[in-house]
């Protein structure tokens, strides 16, 4: 009997904690990684990860550096987000752990992030020293510096500042040197990480880049050139020139001329199926060219200048921003453009400081930093009403972790 009473009173222990196990495990909250908004909270050096499935603040990880125009990449599988802030600070998260999971330097000044194809190498651009960094994106050591040198008119050498990088569908990272007016690209696959393409005298200036979702067009935009640089990723055979004269307003038409208060980088373009989307420069307008003869379609008036043009999951609307003087009404609005129409069919008053709407992975809701009233606003983009607000502070770039699974993000 007492032998009996033992093994009952075991199996009772190993019963109750076993239930006890299992309502710790149910208070806990159960998330994937397909479907996270990672919001960039720049004055506060942190990020906050959103469930965008549930509409959720899931949490926080802070000590990121300074995230002034911080730039974000996610591993493969979406268990991990780099984050390059620009004082050359690289984070690792885990965002199934909610922890910073590594935490290098890579250089003084940072500026673009990219990870290889084969989720083994991760690239950063620097501003300082110049060039960039290849690191093991297990560990963020550093396993290769590219100096990124070019000559100067008296014969003397110096390293340019660089800018993107972008990965394509063979395995390559190519990046912009900004004072060598030229466009290296790096085969990832090889042993040393060798530049097998340097083309020089692209332009005037690059400063930004993009690639096409298919991963097979890479395009360099130029700061003091009327043309912008068109490389086919499959046969690197020279750099085409597109021109964009009406993007910068030398071909006026319906555009008002204003202060150019921010310069709207690449990423910020739209492509629609055959359609690109392109914010003008220092005008009211979006642009809309043919992609394969980079022709001009149309160009549509908006409420203020354009930062980011970003296509809704299926191409048929574009949701806008706009930039303008500090606390203009012009800020507070996020434009809908009908791609079948090419017309703007809705404006929402979203809030001060209205920037970089991200679309969840299917396009039903989309989620906008309000800058200047310290929230992050989400919105259901088929009836276009607010669906929740989240306090935040100072929120900026607006992350969605299935782009671990497209080119050039």
């Amino acid at each position: 009997m007492r032998i009996s009473g033992i093994i009952i009173g075991a199996l009772f222990f190993l019963f109750s904690s076993a239930c006890q196990s299992a309502a710790e495990e149910g208070s806990k909250k159960i998330y994937g990684t397909a479907a996270l908004m990672v919001v960039v909270e720049r004055e506060d050096g942190r990020v906050a990860v959103f469930d965008s499935v549930n509409h959720e603040l899931i949490g926080r990880i802070a000590g990121l550096g300074n995230l002034r125009h911080a730039s974000m990449v996610f591993s493969r599988d979406a268990r991990f987000a780099f984050v390059a802030a620009r004082d050359g600070t690289i984070s690792k998260i885990d965002l199934l752990g909610m922890e910073l999971a590594a935490r290098k330097k890579a250089g003084e000044s940072s500026i673009g992030i990219a990870i290889s194809r084969d989720n083994r190498y991760i690239m950063v651009c620097n501003y300082e020293p110049g060039g960039a960094v290849v690191m093991d994106s297990a560990t963020l050591e550093v396993v290769k510096e590219i100096p990124a040198e070019f000559t100067l008119p008296d014969g003397s050498k110096s390293r340019a500042r660089t800018v993107g990088p972008l990965d394509t569908a063979d395995n390559l990272m190519i990046f912009a040197l900004m004072e060598g007016n030229a466009v290296w690209v790096v085969d990832m696959r090889q042993e040393g990480f060798p530049a097998i393409r340097k083309f020089e005298d692209v332009g005037d200036t690059p400063y930004d880049q993009l690639i096409t979702p298919d991963g097979r067009h890479y395009m360099v935009g130029l700061l003091n050139s009327d043309w912008m640089g068109l490389l086919d990723t499959w046969k690197l055979d020279g750099m085409k020139r597109i021109d964009v004269r009406e993007r910068r307003g030398a071909i006026k038409k319906d555009g008002e001329k204003v202060p150019l208060h921010h310069i709207p980088h690449l990423e910020s373009w739209a492509i629609a199926g055959r359609l690109a989307f392109v914010p003008a420069f220092a005008e009211k307008r979006v642009i809309v060219y043919e992609t394969d003869g980079w022709t001009v379609v149309k160009s549509i008036p908006v409420s203020g200048t354009p930062l980011f043009v970003v296509a809704r999951p299926g191409g048929r609307e574009i949701w806008v921003d706009n930039v303008g003087e500090p606390g203009s009404n012009e800020e507070r609005l996020i434009e809908v453009i009908d791609v079948e129409r090419l017309e703007v069919k809705k404006t929402i008053d979203a809030g001060k400081g209205a920037i970089h709407p991200q679309f969840t992975p299917k396009g039903e809701a989309v989620y906008i930093s309000i800058q200047g009233e310290d929230r992050i606003a989400v919105y259901d983009a088929d009836t276009y009403a607010l669906i929740k607000d989240f306090p935040a502070k100072r929120p900026s770039g607006i992350f969605s972790s299935d782009r671990a699974s497209k080119f050039g993000l």
